[in-house]
């Protein structure tokens, strides 16, 4: 198994000592092989937050959320709050580790914080999308990793797409998922769900202001 992800392999956390939740570091995309390891860590992400806030359960989306999917094995988490416990969600999240997108890309009404989180020889990358319950952009993330699982030949095509994306090797952010975005927008479509968010979900805040990321 891989010992690299999105993020640097590194000695166990000790958790005495350090936040459970490490610091982010952006690099150039590579497209790993599905990590079956990826669920497990989320999981214990998962278990960390409920801790922290039991109020709103987080959920694994994303593509290290597919089984057989290969991406980039960050792990994306979907919190769906009501749109007044934002902020003191917010404020609990950074307590435990996470850190504020840089340059934020969303506004603090529908926050994405980001971290490394230490799971067996790994480091993860994670985003945490902190998102109005009432969204459609909660329909969009959910559907299309419900529609990846259930879906073989959907699943060949966006790991082909990532593929032929860096088959010349690793690629920045920005051109990765601005290579994604008119595949996912078109898939999101046939499938029926809201597409009118996208440039949220797929774009990359390094570009432009009005740009978005996610994995």
């Amino acid at each position: 198994m891989h010992r690299l992800t999105d993020a640097t392999s590194k000695p166990a956390r000790t958790m005495a000592t350090e936040s459970p939740i490490g610091p982010y570091h952006r690099g150039p995309v590579r497209v790993h092989q599905p990590d079956p390891q990826a669920p497990q860590a989320a999981a214990r992400l998962i278990t960390l937050l409920r801790t922290r806030w039991p109020a709103t359960p987080a959920e694994h989306v994303g593509s290290s959320a597919v089984p057989g999917l290969a991406g980039k094995n960050t792990i994306d988490l979907l919190m769906a709050a009501q749109p007044a416990t934002i902020p003191a969600i917010t404020r609990a999240l950074l307590e435990l580790g996470f850190q504020p997108q840089s340059p934020a890309a969303f506004p603090p009404s529908r926050p994405m914080l980001w971290g490394t989180f230490h799971h067996g020889p790994t480091d993860y990358r994670v985003h945490l999308h902190l998102v109005p319950a009432s969204s459609p952009e909660v329909a969009a993330m959910r559907g299309f990793r419900d529609a990846l699982r259930a879906d073989p030949h959907l699943r060949r095509q966006y790991a082909a797409l990532k593929r032929t994306i860096v088959a010349a090797g690793p690629v920045d952010p920005v051109a990765f998922t601005r290579a994604k975005h008119d595949w996912i927008v078109t898939t999101l479509d046939q499938l029926g769900l809201p597409n009118d968010q996208q440039h949220r979900l797929y774009d990359d805040p390094s570009s432009v202001p009005s740009a978005r990321l996610a994995s």
